[in-house]
């Protein structure tokens, strides 16, 4: 596991272009981390969909290769890093989710 902490970017900020591009980044200019389109998908499909989640899961443990192409580069600290109440609380929701019949 990293020293550096997940980014709060990738649970608070979705960007949203001007085309409805969406990334996970306000620093994605390029579109590295694109999400999808609003034009195609709703925001939450596509903020709480599995592609960030597996992206969220990376950051939390240490892996940031896996968590979007941009962040490997990323000065995450424009963004701040995510509590670690927070992160506790969101593995647990998405064990839960998981682990859920249906």
């Amino acid at each position: 596991m990293s020293d550096r902490p997940p980014c709060a970017g990738l649970w608070n900020t979705p960007m949203v272009h001007v085309d409805g591009d969406v990334t996970t980044c306000c620093l994605d200019e390029h579109l590295e981390n694109r999400l999808g389109n609003l034009r195609t998908q709703g925001l939450a499909e596509l903020w709480h969909g599995e592609g960030i989640e597996a992206w969220r899961l990376a950051q939390v443990e240490g892996r940031f290769q896996d968590s979007g192409p941009l962040c490997t580069r990323c000065n995450w600290r424009s963004a701040g890093a995510y509590p670690p109440d927070k992160v506790a609380d969101w593995l647990a929701r998405l064990r839960a989710r998981r682990t859920a019949p249906g």
